[in-house]
This record gives structure tokens, C-alpha cells and sequence, in this order.
């Protein structure tokens, strides 16, 4: 039994051995300096009032994004923007939030809702002043005539302020109902102007969530609000906001009406058409320079809409694990098989637009790019994933050994779906000019998770998650670099 045992542990130390046997010592050494306390001194950097919250199209923005490249030429990495420098330059409209101001008629008297306790004021909405205007409660604000389904039915929202509901109102079993309705429908992007074509003088979006990449549109004046906010408009009418959806849910049909509340709306916002914002993009060079993998994790946060937004999870901890794994792998003296680009996009928030300017300009060939790994909100958690890997093998068992010979958190890969029309991430654009799209993530939530929210500061981090995921990453980039071609779909 003895000898028995002895030989199950030999066995089972044989992959260890062999991999630690690839690394040299110097190898060895960089990837033990991969520290959480580092990570986490980037993460207070991204997270200072300097930056105001890294908007894309502001001067503090601009200023973060000359201090990542800064750590990028430090590191040794090779410039990969516009004319040999870091930067990579592109224009986008930007809106600058003046004030916003909600108030309600009741018995004689003004009701004044507050920021930020009822509402976050619509980053780029419209300037206008709406006075004492019939409030509409209009569900999803969806027409879907495929499915029979018309939040607008029945109700004239002509000059009236409309309540919209965010996401879809179906529960169906079906889910590639589900998924086609989410697809057309659930963007504001397409709930705004839809509003807009009825006739409706203002918007209030359900959900106090601040979102900056909803576009400007002339004559879209819209804010978010609170729940409770809603509670309240509806309660002349007998409802509360849960009974409503729970009747467009079971009977999925609308339930809209006007509530016999007005509402005083007055936004002020300044708009301009043309900004400067940027990408930061730097490379290790490859045996191969025609052919490349590209890690990207975006560098723009909200801004200010009245309160600072720190942007701590979403992405100071994508933009600082990517951060570590390029100064490991610059000084870890391996040269890999292909260029390993390091691209911090700009203007994700604002409706991915880095992303899709890196892929109208790509400093790399598109065609010759393997995949892409987005690595976004990989802050908080226990567990380690690669979001879409499960579909190549190869990438998957790579990224798996990793973990298990070196990490041992828990693992998952799920398979990967492509994107094909509405996008949420730098990654979704990728997948759609037909390169992979493959995601760094983290499991197994272990603090409380604040989206587009304020309360996303440093101490809502999971310093520890960071660094394996880093070094997980360190471990398996130069092994991934090495398949041949570009990933394709089995």
C-alpha cells in the first residue's frame, strides 16, 4: 500500500514537474512578482478624483490614458497607436451634464425629487424643460408587431412624460424568443426614439443607473430613476410597480395608462458634436510580426454626473490585471510565437466606440488575428473562468493547465456564443467581424457587486482573485500563441 501511494503521488506530480521544468528561473521569479499589492496600486491610481472618473472625450481622461502609456513605455512594450507613439486617436460626440431637476405637482404644491436619492440625471440627454406634463406609464416601451406586443396601445403619450421599464417583458420558455426579443428591443437605444416617433416630451427610465452610452439625440430629454420613484407616480392608478410587471409578465400583454400625476422636468445639458478621445495600445513583437492575439480591457469609466464615479470593478481591475500581465511578460525575457497586443480601449461606457475604431484602423492585420481576450470587471470572486473557451480545446486545456498546476481556484469555460448585432463589450465587436471573443472572468461573487454605481471603490475588490487571474494569464498567453492560425469554431 505504501509503494502504492507513493506511486499515485509521483504520477500525480509529473505535470507539475514538467511545466516547472519550462519555466527558467527568470521565468520562475517574474511570475512569483505578480502582486496583488501592485494591482492594486494601479487600481488606486485609476480610481483618483484627478481622473474624475475617466469619461471618455474629458481632459482627465486624457490625462489617465497619457499615464497608462507612461507604464506601457516603462514596461518595454512597443507603441502601436498613430504615428509611433501609444495613442490612438479617434473622434466621438460627448454631452457635459448641467443640471436636472424633477418636481411633481400635489394638492397646490411642488414635490421635489432629489440626486441622488430618487434619480440619476441622463448623461446625454437633450437640454428642454418640461412644465407640469401628464406622466404615462408605458411598460417596456416596446412595439413588437411579431409577437404582438404594443406597450403603446391604447395610450396618447403626445406631450407627456413616459415611464419606461428596462430589459423585456417576456418570460417564455422559448429562449431563442427570448434572446430575439432582448436583441431588437432592450436597448434604450432603440426605446428613446421610440418614444420620441409617439409623440412623448420626456423619458424616466426605470433603474437609478448611470449609462453614458446611450446617444444624443435632438429632442431625447430622459433621466433615471428610482424605483420607489415609480412606486410613487403610480399610486393614484391602485398599482405599485411590482404588481405591473408581474401583470405584463404572466399575461404578456401591456398594462399602460396614464397615472394622473404631472411632473415638472428641467435638464440642462451642453452638447458638442466632436471630441478627442483615444485607444492605448502597446505590443510585445511576436517571431511572428504578421500575426497577433489581442487582450483588451477599457480604460473609460462615467465620469461625474454629480457624484463622482470611481469605476473600481468596471474596469480599473480589467485595465490593472492587463496592466500587470504586460510588465510580466515584457520582462520574463520569452519572445512569444505572435504579437501579444495590449489594447485599453477607450470609450466602451459611450457605446464601445474604441473598439470599433481599433477595428476600422487595426494597427495589426484583422485577418491574421487569432482571438481576442476581453478582460472586464475581474475584480471580485473566487473562482476563475474563460468565458467562451469550452468551443476551442486547445485555448481551453491551456488555460485549465494553468490553473491546476499553478492557481488551483476553481475553473470553468462555457461555450462561445458570437455576437451578431447589438453589443455590449469591446469583445461582442470583435466576434462580429468574425474574430473570437473570449473572456477573462471571475466567479463566485464574494463582495457586493455596485454596477455604474458610485459605491464601486477599491475596498469592493477581491485583491487575491486579481492576482491569479494574472498570473493564470502570464502562464498561458505564451502556450496560446503558439496554435497555429486563427481560432475557428469547431
Amino acid at each position: 500500500m505504501r509503494y502504492l501511494i507513493l506511486g499515485i503521488w509521483v504520477c500525480c506530480c509529473l505535470p507539475l514537474c514538467a511545466q516547472r521544468e519550462k519555466m527558467s528561473k527568470k521565468q520562475l521569479d517574474v511570475f512569483h512578482s505578480i502582486s496583488s499589492n501592485e494591482i492594486m496600486e494601479y487600481v488606486h491610481e485609476l480610481c483618483k478624483e484627478e481622473y474624475n472618473g475617466r469619461l471618455a472625450g474629458t481632459g482627465e481622461y486624457m490625462k489617465c490614458a497619457f499615464w497608462c502609456a507612461e507604464l506601457l513605455s516603462g514596461f518595454g512594450l512597443e507603441p502601436a497607436g498613430d504615428a509611433g507613439s501609444y495613442l490612438q486617436h479617434f473622434r466621438m460626440p460627448t454631452t457635459d451634464l448641467l443640471d436636472c431637476q424633477l418636481r411633481r405637482q400635489e394638492g397646490g404644491k411642488r414635490v421635489e425629487y432629489t440626486f441622488p436619492r430618487d434619480f440619476y440625471p441622463g448623461m446625454n440627454s437633450d437640454s428642454g424643460r418640461v412644465k407640469d406634463a401628464e406622466v404615462v406609464y408605458v411598460g417596456y416601451g416596446i412595439t413588437a408587431p411579431e409577437y404582438n406586443y404594443d406597450d403603446y396601445k391604447g395610450v396618447d403619450v403626445k406631450g407627456k412624460i413616459v415611464i419606461i421599464e428596462r430589459g423585456i417583458p417576456y418570460r417564455d420558455k422559448d429562449e431563442k424568443k427570448r434572446f430575439d426579443l432582448y436583441m431588437r428591443y432592450a436597448s434604450e437605444s432603440y426605446k428613446l426614439p421610440r418614444a420620441l416617433e409617439k409623440g412623448a416630451a420626456a423619458v424616466l427610465l426605470v433603474g437609478k443607473l448611470a449609462h453614458t452610452g446611450i446617444d444624443f439625440r435632438k429632442g431625447v430629454i430622459y433621466t433615471h430613476i428610482d424605483p420607489s420613484m415609480v412606486d410613487d407616480l403610480v399610486a393614484k392608478a391602485g398599482y405599485t410597480r411590482e404588481k405591473l410587471r408581474k401583470q405584463i409578465a404572466e399575461k404578456h400583454q401591456p398594462c399602460s395608462f396614464n397615472t394622473g400625476n404631472t411632473l415638472e422636468m428641467n435638464v440642462r445639458t451642453r452638447h458638442y458634436p466632436y471630441v478627442t478621445a483615444c485607444n492605448v495600445i502597446g505590443v510585445i513583437k511576436g517571431v511572428d510580426t504578421t500575426s497577433s492575439i489581442v487582450l483588451g480591457a477599457h480604460l473609460d469609466h462615467l465620469g461625474n454626473n454629480g457624484l463622482m464615479f470611481p469605476g473600481a470593478l468596471d474596469n480599473a481591475s480589467g485595465v490593472a490585471l492587463q496592466l500587470a500581465v504586460a510588465k510580466a511578460l515584457a520582462t520574463s525575457g520569452v519572445k512569444p510565437e505572435k504579437n501579444i497586443v495590449f489594447a485599453f480601449f477607450g470609450a466602451e461606457e459611450r457605446g464601445i466606440k474604441g473598439a470599433i475604431h481599433y477595428l476600422n484602423h487595426p494597427t495589426f492585420p484583422l485577418d491574421r488575428t487569432m482571438c481576442m481576450l476581453n478582460i472586464d470587471m475581474v475584480g471580485n470572486g473566487n473562482g476563475l473562468a474563460v468565458w467562451g473557451a469550452e468551443t476551442f480545446p486547445e485555448v481551453a486545456g491551456l488555460f485549465r493547465q494553468a490553473n491546476d498546476t499553478w492557481i488551483h481556484r476553481a475553473f470553468e469555460v462555457t461555450p462561445y456564443e458570437r455576437a451578431t448585432s447589438y453589443s455590449q463589450a469591446d469583445g461582442d465587436e470583435f466576434s462580429k467581424r468574425g474574430i473570437p471573443a473570449l473572456y477573462i472572468a471571475t466567479t463566485e461573487e464574494l463582495k457586493p457587486m455596485y454596477y455604474h454605481d458610485p459605491r464601486d471603490r477599491e475596498e469592493t475588490l477581491t485583491p487575491e482573485i486579481m492576482e491569479d487571474a494574472a498570473k493564470m494569464l502570464f502562464l498561458a498567453l505564451p502556450e496560446i500563441v503558439k496554435i497555429k492560425g486563427v481560432l475557428r469554431e469547431k
